[in-house]
């Protein structure tokens, strides 16, 4: 029995980067899925689900899933609609190729308001009289059945005549009942969960069982049986019983192909190059002589403890989800020193290694400057900021074409005698002038 997990819909989510709570559409056919579980609560997002060519016998767990526009249910055990009811924007719902004989359980579909298109071909109900006058007067927001648009003339005449139509629904499928419970009752009522449980075999009968394995393979497959969820279950059963022996014989048979490594080596010891994810890397090792940087683009919702990383001399490796990234390195590194971070916004890993003539060079240690050493150094630089700065020029050019050494006089130059005071001249008063003692004094 396969049952849905994590991994199996991260596995079918890689359209949308394996992130499942945004998930809007996802494929689980052919999957050999006998029971719907998780869905509801890891995508309640989703709009599509794909379930067809599964084992599944029973529609449920899907009444959280509000957004849900499109169910495809075909190749399935289903025998009964149930559990639609809360899908409140389901608009296409097939059923093509099911065990659904109660027809009578469609009615549950008539809260489904926007439910415009359905497909029930292959069910033991479509073979019923009057199948589709019931489908399209039990629910009248139908607009196209099995693939075949609804008239209105059609949709008036059904809803008219339904209450008649029903009753010879319900003894059809009445009567379908009976006949499947004596055809079970005539092969002895084996169930398919009675198949593998026919009790202990003798020793003469397994010797007979070894001999005769050929002829009861062939005998299962030519034998014809009728179209029930048992003998889907046992045909699946026995496919999958002949996969195993097949594996098994395989792995018994010696065979001259020698098996493929992870990592493959050359003759010489080196390493290939591989690159198993098709994951976008950048190597750099031009632009810094100390140091290598590898720029790895693994996938972004991928969990860090999912990734196994692994520096070498030589070669760095990791590995994710099953696949392997390995790069030769074009000279030696240091792993001890070596770093790896990753990002949180792209989730790309950044890988940083020294290269192993840096790890040299610093082994031999330089002295430190003491702090008093330090401040003096700082001390000094600025007392030379403070200085001033004159312009440069040749005395040679300038006493050989002008000499402006005498355009201004310095102090010393000039005598003691020539440093004398001006002296401020006095106007002589004239004779006519006359004193007015009402006029201020000038100042």
């Amino acid at each position: 029995m396969v049952q849905i997990t994590e991994a199996l819909i991260r596995k079918r989510a890689e359209h949308n980067e394996g992130l499942i709570f945004s998930l809007e559409e996802i494929s689980l056919h052919q999957s050999d899925i006998e029971k719907i579980e998780h869905i509801d609560k890891w995508c309640r997002d989703l709009k599509i689900l794909y379930l067809q060519s599964n084992l599944i016998d029973r529609i449920e767990n899907v009444s959280k899933l509000k957004q849900l526009e499109y169910l495809n249910l075909a190749l399935n055990n289903i025998q009964k609609v149930e559990n639609l009811e809360k899908c409140e924007n389901l608009s296409k719902l097939d059923l093509t190729v099911n065990f659904i004989a109660e027809l009578t359980s469609i009615e549950s579909l008539r809260k489904n308001e926007f439910l415009r298109e359905m497909y029930m071909t292959g069910n033991p109900s479509s073979k019923f009289d009057h199948y589709r006058e019931f489908v399209v007067g039990t629910l009248p927001q139908l607009q196209r059945l099995d693939g075949i648009d609804i008239t209105n003339t059609e949709r008036l005449d059904a809803i008219q005549n339904l209450d008649q139509i029903r009753k010879s629904i319900v003894w059809q499928q009445e009567d379908y009942f009976i006949k499947e419970k004596k055809k079970k009752e005539g092969s002895g009522g084996r169930w398919y969960t009675d198949i593998g449980a026919e009790g202990t075999a003798t020793i003469e009968e397994v010797d007979n069982g070894e001999c005769d394995k050929k002829k009861d393979k062939d005998s299962f497959w030519n034998t014809p049986v009728d179209y029930t969820p048992e003998s889907r279950k046992e045909i699946h059963a026995k496919l999958e019983e002949e996969r195993l022996e097949r594996e098994e014989a395989q792995g018994k048979v010696r065979t001259n192909k020698v098996p493929k490594r992870e990592t493959v080596l050359e003759r010489d010891g080196k390493r290939f190059n591989m690159n198993q994810g098709k994951w976008p890397f950048v190597l750099d090792d031009t632009s810094d002589s100390r140091q290598i940087t590898l720029e790895v683009g693994v996938p972004k919702y991928l969990s860090t403890h999912n990734i196994d990383m692994d520096v070498q001399p030589t070669y760095v490796k990791i590995v994710a989800e099953g696949r392997t990234f390995q790069l030769t390195l074009p000279v030696e590194v240091c792993p001890d020193t070596s770093t790896c971070q990753r990002s949180q916004m792209t989730g790309k890993l950044l890988v940083t290694m020294p290269t192993l003539s840096q790890q040299w060079q610093s082994t031999n240690p330089v002295a430190k400057p003491s702090f008093r050493e330090e401040n003096s150094k700082f001390l000094k630089e600025k007392q030379n900021k403070k200085k001033d700065n004159f312009l440069e020029f040749d005395d040679a050019k300038t006493k050989s074409d002008l000499d402006f050494s005498n355009i201004v006089n310095s102090a010393k130059s000039v005598p003691l005698a020539a440093k004398t005071r001006p002296v401020a001249k006095v106007k002589a008063i004239p004779d006519d002038f006359e004193d007015d003692p009402d006029v201020p004094p000038l100042m």
